[in-house]
């Protein structure tokens, strides 16, 4: 594995491995001890270090900008096979020079000779902009060095120029071994920063907005932009975009079907397209338009409910590479962040505009026709919405059904009422009061408690302006988001656990493998770190397919099975031999019918449901015992019992289980790790098969889930 990263150093720039601070401290050093010239300049240019040299002469000549640019080398006036050169002023240097990977390095070390020249001085002193006294004085008492000294020492510097290079290249692999996994760790905190900055702001261009900038960090793409669908004109059209040519995209359109995007939001299907010149999709009006160059491309369906509202598209690796298959799957998990910004941004903008037409139907009502009133107040009592409308003295003047159950009182009680006297909350009567004051919409969230629980409300306030542009009262609108609240506090929980439980498996799995190639390990080590290198890995393995498995399912994709002829038994027995010896602690007991029965299932995905069911069962009993799996056909259905003498489940949360992200809040149960993503799979998995599943439990006495599947008999 070494070796062919090795070989791939060839083809990267040199400049991008050597450390070239760590080789100036060495070079200044050197310099400053043996009291000679020292410089490093690459064949291409690209590696100039700065001159090291401490005699009075290149401080007094490089005390100016004109001054430091005389000292300046081009490598390519030099004569490549000459030992020694003229650089500046008449020194004379020798030249070392060294390979790395292709490409050449010269080493100038002086000084052995110098011109002493009063004309030359004189010139140099002008150019440089110094003083011509001081130049001569410094340049005269210029040390030089015998050839013989200054090539031993080059020769030396060399070698040390070569051990610098070769822990630079040391690093880079290091680097290049761990660059994956910080990668995957990026992408989960992008994720998670995406999801907490939606929790935090209502802005929706400025929340998609970091979503892109996140997403151009990093898959280290040049520009991104999210095109949204006009359903009445077939056509996408630019919510978001960024990148040097982000005006001249916003003023395009593309009709359904064309180019790469409108593909994406035609067919519903990501798409990655390592080179767009070469691809009959690609729009390639848009590169004419904005004379930006498209390289490559990964696009994605946005999608609300299962229906695709737009698409996300990244362009080109600042690299200038390719983008991975890998990405598509990030990139998906951030279009499903950015569909959340816009689905609570329709919320909220909805809710205005409610606020806003109910505003404009009560203004009516209260200075034309008495019979509007009524209508309007019909709307307002059949709205599941909680209303609130108030004079401008702050006296309540229409409340409906669903704010006269919040505030626990008859709606008549209310009417001509201070609001003070009706409604305690502080925040709400602020509220009231700026409106009235400033005449502004004002958008905030409330707490009420509603029973044993306590509710979340995003309120809006409404200004009620009269004609002569005076607030004649205020009007809100009250909708309960606790469910709303809860679900992107659980997906955000959900997100740290899973943050934790990839770097738990990661942590082995850079240790282990950085101790192999730091030390010289003999055999019996490397194969046991390697068992527990391979052990971790696939225990990351099986949490990234259970998220890809939920993020399908999620996005509307689903899971696909592949039927064959099972011998169910045997199936079990396979299952049965690959845990019975996974715990010390544990008896798993497998019970079987006598005679086995062959029916078409998706063998993968039955023993994916198999082991979900056992490593709970393990895992939520700590203190060991019997872990029975027990068979038994029917006239119609395969039955399975997976049952263990556990922690067990409370009453409360028996319904609740098998809710996506969902975990108990016993103390017990949070002492181990989880996702709560497994049990929903298994779930969704046997009702794929026409199945289904079901729990019995009693607390601190176990759990047994029992799970049956259709026999569909193989067709002869």
């Amino acid at each position: 594995m070494a070796e062919e990263k090795l070989s791939k150093l060839t083809t990267i720039d040199s400049s991008k491995l050597f450390n070239i601070r760590v080789w100036e401290g060495i070079q200044y050093k050197f310099a400053k001890d043996l009291g000679i010239a020292i410089k490093v300049v690459s064949e291409d240019g690209k590696i100039n270090t700065h001159e090291s040299n401490f005699s009075d002469f290149f401080r007094v000549l490089t005390s100016t900008e004109p001054g430091r640019k005389l000292t300046e080398v081009d490598v390519s006036k030099i004569d490549r096979e000459a030992r020694f050169a003229t650089l500046y002023a008449g020194c004379e240097y020798y030249i070392a020079s060294t390979y790395f990977y292709g490409k050449k390095f010269f080493i100038f070390v002086g000084i052995k000779a110098k011109r002493e020249d009063t004309q030359m001085l004189k010139s140099l002193a002008a150019a440089a902009g110094v003083q011509y006294d001081d130049l001569y004085d410094a340049y005269i008492n210029l040390q030089t060095f015998p050839e013989e000294k200054l090539i031993n020492i080059a020769d030396l510097i060399v070698d040390l120029f070569n051990i610098v290079i070769e822990l630079s290249v040391q690093e880079y692999i290091t680097q290049m071994a761990n660059r994956e996994k910080e990668e995957e760790i990026q992408k989960m905190s992008a994720l998670m920063e995406a999801s907490i900055i939606i929790n935090s702001t209502r802005n929706l261009e400025q929340l998609l907005r970091i979503i892109m900038q996140s997403a151009e960090k990093v898959m280290l793409a040049e520009a991104s932009s999210i095109y949204l669908i006009d359903n009445e004109r077939n056509e996408l059209y630019f919510e978001m975009a960024t990148g040097p040519k982000e005006e001249e995209v916003k003023q395009m359109r593309l009709k359904m079907g064309e180019g790469i995007a409108g593909w994406v939001a035609y067919t519903g299907e990501s798409l990655l397209v390592p080179d767009a010149s070469k691809d009959p999709r690609f729009a390639r009006r848009v590169d004419e338009k904005t004379k930006f160059i498209t390289r490559s491309v990964i696009c994605v369906p946005l999608k609300v409910r299962n229906q695709t509202i737009g698409v996300v598209q990244v362009l080109n690796k600042i690299s200038g590479g390719s983008f991975s298959k890998h990405e598509i799957k990030f990139l998906e998990a951030l279009a499903s962040q950015a569909a959340i910004a816009i689905e609570n941004a329709n919320l909220y903008e909805h809710l205005e505009e409610r606020a806003e037409q109910l505003n404009k139907n009560l203004k009516e009502a209260m200075v034309n026709l008495s019979i509007e009133k009524k209508r309007v107040e019909s709307t307002v009592q059949s709205m599941e919405d909680a209303v609130i409308a108030v004079d401008k003295d702050k006296k309540i003047v229409m409340i409906n059904r669903v704010a006269e159950r919040i505030f626990k009182s008859g709606a008549e009680s209310y009417l001509g009422r201070q609001l003070e006297t009706v409604i305690q909350m502080q925040e709400i009567i602020l509220n009231f009061a700026m409106v009235l004051d400033q005449k502004n919409i004002s958008k905030t969230e409330v707490k009420f408690q509603m029973g044993n629980k306590e509710h979340i409300f995003a309120a809006v306030f409404a200004p009620i302006i009269d004609e002569d542009n005076s607030a004649a009262g205020c009007v809100s609108v009250f909708r309960d988001i606790t469910e709303i609240k809860e679900l992107d506090k659980m997906k955000s929980e959900f997100l740290n656990m899973v943050s934790h439980e990839l770097r738990t498996p990661l942590t082995p799995i850079q240790a282990y493998s950085e101790l192999m190639l730091v030390r010289d390990v003999d055999t019996p080590k490397v194969k046991k770190y390697a068992n527990i290198i391979n052990k971790e890995t696939q225990r990351l393995g099986s949490l990234i397919g259970d998220l890809l498995d939920l993020s399908r399912i999620e996005s509307g994709k689903g899971l696909s099975l592949t039927l064959e002829p099972v011998d169910f038994n045997e199936l079990l027995t396979v299952v049965h031999e690959t845990f019975r010896s996974s715990s010390v602690k544990h008896k798993i007991i497998l019970t079987l019918p006598e005679k086995s029965e062959i029916i078409m299932v998706d063998r993968n995905k039955i023993i994916q449901v198999m082991s979900n069911l056992l490593s709970n069962a393990v895992k939520y009993s700590p203190d060991g015992g019997e872990i029975t799996i027990k068979c038994w056909f029917d006239e119609k259905n395969v039955n399975v019992s997976v049952r263990d003498q556990g922690l067990g489940v409370a009453p409360e949360d028996l319904e609740r289980i098998f809710e996506k992200f969902y975990r108990v809040e016993s103390e017990k149960v949070k002492k181990i790790g989880g996702t709560g993503i497994g049990l929903p799979i298994v779930k969704y998995i046997l009702e794929l098969h026409n199945g289904g599943v079901a729990l019995k439990s009693e607390l601190n006495k176990g759990s047994e889930f029992i799970f049956y599947i259709p026999k569909v008999k193989p067709q002869v």
